[in-house]
């Protein structure tokens, strides 16, 4: 039997070599939490380059952006002067062919790789290099260290560089969503004015009806395709099972006010156009209890900024329309955004769905705001019609959901009113066939 003392050199050296190894994975860990925290593609440059050249003990490091079919060295941390801020064409630089190949290359003598520029090399201190490619599946960049001598990069070496180069192209990805949903969060803030704005211009060109409509189908078409995208990342970041709870509230937001944004667009175009029958549902079997739990969901974010919650009883087994499910859903969910905005702080809006005589399903929407007067309660189905009470501010509508809610449920041959709720505030009640 063999046996090993403590100073037995192959134990130290393996020791050594554990020590290196788990250092190195270390480094890649601070790496990747900083790069997530970069807000610009100048920032995660320089962290990717400055952690590269400490993980490989290089020279020199470039960062290397893929532009059209052009190599641009955008950033480097060497010793002495590289490539800094040159593009060279994909097919005549070694990180063109790294990208162009989504694999790494291992370069252990610059004089003898048939991939080398050499005349560009030549007057560099550049002997060996190693570069990984920045997402290997559809390459952004490339990231390339370099030695003075000849080096032959361990094979260990060459995992970190490229575990360092996967998390770079994470936090690029990054940078451009965030961008992305700040400047559609802007653009909403933009639209939700204008279409403010819009609905107090209606109220005073009330004659003229066609020039109302244009404008309404202008701004609707250009309310619905940036919500529509913001709707599709928020909703597929919620999917992420590891989603930080702090980021998965944020996007749970970002759906609920894109959801709002996109609703408000729909109610505008079908309620710019009143003729008989310009409303024609979609008839499928819908099931009340699933459609009122993905409404809550939805507007749950909405409700707990002002301290409000959502309570949804229980629906019988078997309580189901013939209905059109995107129409029905957006009746339901401008009554509850509706009984929300009308209620105040840390008060609840309660929801129910019933069957009734075996014919008929009732929804009732109740809050606890100050109610409707009984002379306004037709009114309030009208067009841009706003009852702005006490506590309504801005956010009591634009006065177009009820008209909406009376169009649609009156195409499924049912009637929707309003009336005082059971301890005040008002409860809206919806009647459809079963």
């Amino acid at each position: 039997m063999n046996s090993q003392g403590p100073d037995d050199p192959a134990r130290s050296g393996g020791q050594e070599l554990n020590l290196r190894e788990n250092a190195g994975a270390e480094r890649v860990l601070r790496a990747v939490q900083e790069l997530w925290r970069a807000h610009d593609v100048q920032s995660i440059a320089r962290i990717a380059a400055r952690a590269a050249r400490e993980l490989t003990g290089a020279d020199g490091v470039s960062f290397v952006l893929r532009d059209g079919e052009l190599c641009h060295y955008a950033h480097e941390d060497a010793i002495s002067s590289l490539w800094q801020g040159r593009r060279f064409p994909m097919s005549s630089c070694v990180s063109g062919w790294v990208m162009q190949h989504r694999s790494a290359a291992v370069v252990d003598d610059i004089a003898l790789d048939p991939r080398i520029p050499i005349d560009v090399y030549r007057p560099t201190f550049v002997r060996s290099l190693a570069m990984v490619p920045v997402h290997a599946s559809a390459p952004l960049g490339a990231i390339g260290s370099y030695w003075g001598a000849a080096r032959v990069i361990t094979a260990h070496e060459l995992a970190l560089l490229q575990a360092l180069a996967d998390g770079t192209a994470l936090a690029m990805e990054n940078v451009v969503l965030r961008a992305c949903v700040e400047g559609a969060e802007a653009r909403m803030s933009e639209l939700e004015a204008a279409a403010s704005d819009l609905a107090e211009r209606h109220r005073a060109l009330a004659d003229s009806q066609q020039q109302n409509d244009a404008l309404n189908e202008l701004l609707a078409h250009d309310l619905r395709s940036p919500a529509a995208g913001i709707m599709l990342v928020a909703a597929s970041r919620l999917r992420e099972q590891d989603l930080p709870e702090r980021e998965r509230q944020r996007w749970s937001r970002v759906l609920c006010s894109a959801e709002l944004i996109q609703r408000t667009a729909l109610n505008l175009l079908d309620t710019s156009s009143r003729r008989l029958g310009a409303l024609v549902p979609r008839l499928d079997e819908v099931d009340c209890a699933a459609l009122l739990e993905e409404i809550a969901e939805v507007l749950e974010p909405f409700a707990a900024s002002r301290g409000q919650r959502i309570e949804l009883r229980p629906a019988p087994r078997g309580c189901r329309v013939r209905a059109d499910g995107d129409l029905l859903r957006r009746v339901l969910q401008n009554l509850i955004d509706n009984a929300l905005r009308h209620g105040p702080e840390r008060s609840a809006v309660r929801v129910e769905a019933r069957r009734v005589d075996g014919r008929w399903v009732e929804v009732l929407v109740r809050d606890e705001g100050p109610g409707i007067p009984v002379h306004l309660r037709d009114r309030i189905f009208d067009r841009y019609a706003r009852l702005d009470g006490p506590g309504a501010g801005s956010s009591a509508g634009r006065g177009l959901g009820l008209t909406f809610c009376k169009l649609a449920v009156e195409a499924h041959g049912g009637t929707i009113e309003v009336r005082d709720g059971d301890g005040g505030g008002s409860c809206f009640r919806v009647l459809l066939p079963a």
